[in-house]
């Protein structure tokens, strides 16, 4: 191979080299940081700025061989700021506000030098700043309008309530402007307004302020009490700061209310009185402002009526004959101590009524019922009279299937019974039955009525009289009374009820035995036993 081919070829071989080396991004021209492709600042924009706000920006570049170099080209930075050989604009804008337009260039460091370069721009705006430092006051019902006044930043501002609420009744426009109809339900308020502008990137702002609402007392009079009752009503304001302290500063509640000087609220259980009082009332509120709104109304009517006396009882419970009887009238309103009197009518034998306490007590002797009027009179004294009444019933009578276990009846009377079973109910031979014992002390005609059907029982009841071996009696029937004594309905097909008359002579034991025709008394059913003519 000739000198001249070698020399080719080793030049063509270096190129490759080079080449490899390029593709590879081996290789350094000086400073480092390029990373290979064309030079290009990619920073079309730069962020605004502030007057008196520290400043930073880094313009970036991409592509070039080696370390780059920034630098101003044209035109100038606003007063304040810098380019860093880096490409970091740093500084405090100094102002004046206004538009500074000026040429970053970079340059890379290879062997021949790249160079590239942007035209910028920096807005430096003066500070956003809220002007206004109070809104005036309002009252409820009143329009209003009050503008928040912003100056520096860059129109248009974006205006808002937060935290805190502006009073019931008003907002916030686009331009800052609070305005409305005061509400009645409207109170003080304490908020902030937040506002925003349009600088790159946006500032924003806020201002705390309070709006008054004239603090007012709207009660003029408080609703009537009604003395021994529970009694709750409040005193009313509109406006103010919450929360609230209230006082009666002249005048008194009557005795023995409370006012809860945090509501308002007046409560308690007034005094019982004879007469209707009045009281005139002076009343004050303040609220939490500072210094503190303070409201006064005077003559806040308040009238105490006295309670209406009235006898609640409307009925007494029955008695039973030869059992303990207690009751009391019960009695609400006009005022105590009370006396009870008897004034028409009586009571059930061996009853009283205690003139303190109207409690009726005693031991009935005697099957009845009787009305009586009761009067009540307070300490006024004012009275009332109520007409009432108490039944003395029989005793409820036990089980008495046999002779051997009746039940002895006291004389006349309505004896209330039930018939229970006695064997198989579904038998002849077993019937359900009862047996009560009477005796005479003196010769006698005797009634003996079973009430059933009337009082709506289905019994189908049976009576005979039989002596204390269980024969039957041949004593009934008037006006003969040779009759035997044992009946089944008093009127046949109509009435089931049972009904016998007989003849005693003085002295003498009888036994009534009562039997369930149908003998199926299950439940029990309930009759009564009518007894007359015991002598």
């Amino acid at each position: 191979m000739n000198t001249t081919l070698q020399s080719l070829l080793r030049a063509v071989a270096g190129s490759i080299v080079l080449a490899l080396i390029a593709a590879c991004g081996g290789g350094s021209d000086g400073g480092g940081g390029g990373g290979g492709g064309p030079l290009n600042i990619t920073s079309t924009t730069v962020n605004d700025g502030v007057v008196g706000v520290a400043y930073s920006q880094t313009v970036v570049a991409t592509g070039g061989k080696g370390a780059r170099t920034f630098s101003i080209s044209a035109g100038a930075l606003p007063p304040g700021l810098t380019l860093s050989a880096a490409g970091a604009i740093t500084g405090t804008p100094a102002g004046p506000a206004g538009s500074a337009n000026f040429t970053v260039s970079v340059t890379d460091t290879a062997k021949q030098p790249a160079t590239d370069t942007q035209a910028l721009s920096i807005d430096v705006v003066d500070p956003l700043v809220i002007t206004t430092t109070t809104l005036p006051a309002t009252t409820v019902g009143a329009a209003y309008s009050a503008a928040v006044v912003v100056t520096g930043g860059t129109p248009a501002y974006a205006f808002g309530i937060g935290p805190g609420s502006l009073p019931s009744g008003l907002g916030i426009g686009a331009d800052g402007v609070i305005a409305g109809t005061v509400a009645p339900d409207a109170r003080s308020e304490v908020f902030s307004v937040f506002v925003d502008d349009d600088t790159f990137p946006p500032q924003n702002t806020s201002q705390e302020y309070q709006i008054d609402v004239d603090l007012e007392i709207t009660t003029t009079a408080l609703p009537d009490a009604t003395g021994g009752a529970a009694y709750a009503a409040s005193l009313e304001a509109q406006g103010g700061l919450l929360p609230l302290n209230w006082s009666i500063t002249a005048g008194n509640l009557h005795s023995p209310l409370g006012l809860i000087a945090s509501t308002g609220e007046i409560s308690g259980t007034p005094d019982a009185v004879c007469v209707a009082a009045t009281a005139v009332l002076t009343a004050q509120v303040s609220d939490a402002s500072v210094p503190p709104q303070t409201a006064t109304q005077a003559g806040i009517s308040f009238t105490l009526n006295p309670a209406t006396l009235d006898i609640t009882s409307a009925a007494l419970p029955a008695g039973t004959l030869g059992a303990v009887y207690n009751a009391t009238i019960q009695v609400s309103g006009g005022v105590p101590p009370y006396s009870f009197a008897i004034t028409a009518g009586t009571l059930p034998s061996q009853l009283a009524i205690n003139a303190v306490t109207g409690q009726i007590t005693g031991t009935p002797d005697t099957l009845e019922t009787q009305a009586f009027d009761v009067t009540v009179t307070d300490s006024c004294p004012n009275s009332m009279t109520q007409t009432l009444g108490i039944t003395i019933n029989a005793a409820a009578l036990g089980r008495n299937e046999t002779i051997a276990d009746a039940t002895v009846l006291q004389g006349n009377g309505i004896y209330a019974a039930s018939i229970s079973p006695s064997g198989h109910p579904n038998t002849v031979f077993a019937p359900d039955e009862d047996y009560y014992s009477i005796t005479t002390t003196a010769a006698s005609t005797v009634t003996v009525d079973i009430n059933a059907q009337i009082n709506g029982s289905p019994l189908d009841s049976v009576i005979e009289i039989v002596d204390a071996t269980g024969d039957q009696l041949n004593t009934c029937v008037a006006p003969t009374f040779n009759s035997p004594c044992e009946h089944d309905d008093e009127t046949l097909g109509v009435d089931l009820d049972s009904f016998l008359q007989l003849q005693v002579a003085g002295g003498t034991p009888f036994y009534i035995h009562v039997v369930d025709f149908g003998s199926n008394a299950r439940p029990d059913k309930l009759y009564d036993l009518v007894i007359s003519g015991v002598n």
